[in-house]
């Protein structure tokens, strides 16, 4: 679900979506911003730990545990005052990168929801 779509330079360089409903945005937004801003590889974009807010009458965010134990997450607690209830799994992506040449890596969850599976199929020449 949400086919998102990133060009670079007017030609597609990711493709990234999710299942999970209210998660959705938050699991490919952050998988994004693992990719393209701080350089992770698609892998691990995926595989990071995530965090999601919905405007939630509590204020409070879900985090993975993973999540709860990184630096963002002690300033987000440090400096805003942000708190968290603990859920097990956020989102389950998978993605596309094109590589260029004809070349496209596939990659998916490798533990979220018993982990994924992600390949290019090529036609036969």
């Amino acid at each position: 679900m949400s086919p998102t779509i990133v060009l670079r330079h007017g030609t597609p360089f990711l493709a990234l979506g999710s299942p999970g409903g209210a998660t959705i945005i938050t699991t490919v937004l952050q998988t994004l911003i693992n990719r393209v801003d701080l350089g992770y590889s698609l892998e691990d974009a995926i595989a990071a730990p995530r965090a999601s807010q919905r405007n939630q009458s509590t204020g409070a965010a879900e985090a993975e545990p993973a999540f709860l134990a990184t630096p963002v997450a002690k300033e987000l607690q440090d400096r805003y005052g942000q708190t968290f209830t603990v859920n097990p799994e956020i989102g389950a992506a998978t993605g596309l990168e094109f590589l260029g040449r004809g070349l496209v890596l596939a990659a998916a969850e490798p533990v979220r929801r018993g982990g994924g599976s992600a390949l290019v199929v090529r036609p036969e020449r």
